[in-house]
């Protein structure tokens, strides 16, 4: 009779198997492991490149800021004063370019009082790009001018107005017994029809 004795201290493996099993498992978890390290290598030189274009950006806004001081600096030489304001003046004359002195009086006809007239007009603009005039207006009394503000509340092309100053005197040329002339002054913001927006023209038409 045979008998088979197993001399091993360990029990049999298929090593074979055992590599076919988990070498797949380490293929996958080697494949994910470069995948996610590629796409946070990209990221960061993403995020890099993102950080260059900001720090080039502040570059130039610091270069054009610098450029402004040494600009301003020049203009404000005593030497240059002359050039700056003329360079101002040119600049508030084309903010006014939609300012018609025609389309003004016009304006202002539509709503003068019968025994008023215009004397003289200053037109000047604010801070807030708003065409502000100072108008100096002649009439027999003081009524007139109240009139007159009170149409130009009421109108929309002029804007809180308001009498400054007033004052009673002799027309020049006049005789002894002529009557005297009231002097006002409004100042009241305008605003040109062109500028006016096209529903509130429709309505006003």
């Amino acid at each position: 009779m045979r008998i088979d004795v197993n001399l091993a201290s360990q029990q049999y493996e298929d090593a074979r198997q055992f590599y076919f099993r988990w070498g797949g498992v380490l293929v996958v978890v080697a494949a994910l492991t470069l995948g996610l390290a590629f796409m946070g290598w990209h990221r960061y030189q993403s995020s890099a490149d993102d950080r260059k274009h900001v720090n080039d950006l502040h570059q130039r806004i610091s270069g054009l800021e610098q450029e402004r001081k040494n600009a301003e600096e020049i203009l404000n030489r005593p030497a240059n004063r002359d050039v700056r304001d003329q360079s101002r003046f040119w600049n508030d004359v084309i903010d006014q370019k939609s300012f018609s002195w025609t389309q003004l009086l016009s304006d202002l006809e539509k709503i003068m009082p019968a025994r008023a007239y215009v004397v003289s007009v200053q037109p000047t603009l604010t801070p807030e790009k708003r065409l502000r005039l100072k108008l100096t207006i002649a009439a027999d009394n003081h009524e007139n001018g109240v009139e007159l503000q009170t149409k130009m509340e009421h109108s929309e092309h002029f804007q809180e107005a308001e009498i400054v100053s007033e004052g009673v005197h002799q027309s020049q040329g006049a005789g002894p017994g002529s009557a005297p002339i009231t002097e006002f002054v409004i100042e009241t913001f305008y605003t040109p029809t062109s500028a006016q927006p096209h529903g509130a023209a429709k309505a006003g038409a």
